[in-house]
């Protein structure tokens, strides 16, 4: 496995004691939604949407996610997760994550790759310039 990076957007996040399972750590499945939180957080402030609230005639479905589990978490924590754009095509991109407990220690790797799609024809369109052109770097 290689060696983690800690990417530049952060998202904090508080561990709930309800998220923990029979064995005393946190669920793995939880994690999958620190990763989506983080992923709503960055999508607004990079202006990928208006709002979580607000519907689109387009934007981007989930279609693949892969997690590595590194270490256990318990209750009482904060986990750093952080996250970039790692690859942007023509109709999708791949978000990287890596999620950190306060001692700095990687907890979780992960990718998660996203289409382009249209909502009202429920096909791939292409992403749309503005968001391909900030990541231009990428192609």
């Amino acid at each position: 496995m290689a060696k983690p990076i800690k990417f530049s957007h952060i998202y904090t996040i508080k561990v709930a004691w309800g998220e923990m399972d029979a064995f005393g750590h946190v669920n793995n499945v939880t994690y999958v939604r620190y990763f989506e939180s983080a992923r709503a957080d960055y999508f607004t402030k990079m202006n990928i949407w208006d709002s979580p609230q607000k519907p689109l005639q387009a934007g981007p479905v989930l279609t693949h996610l892969d997690m590595d589990y590194r270490k256990q978490v318990v209750f009482p924590a904060d986990i750093d997760v952080s996250l970039e754009i790692h690859s942007i095509s023509s109709r999708g991109f791949e978000i990287v994550t890596s999620m950190w407990n306060q001692s700095n220690e990687c907890v979780l790797t992960g990718r998660a790759n996203f289409i382009w799609i249209d909502f009202q024809s429920g096909k791939p369109v292409s992403i749309p310039e503005s968001l391909k052109s900030h990541f231009a770097y990428l192609s």
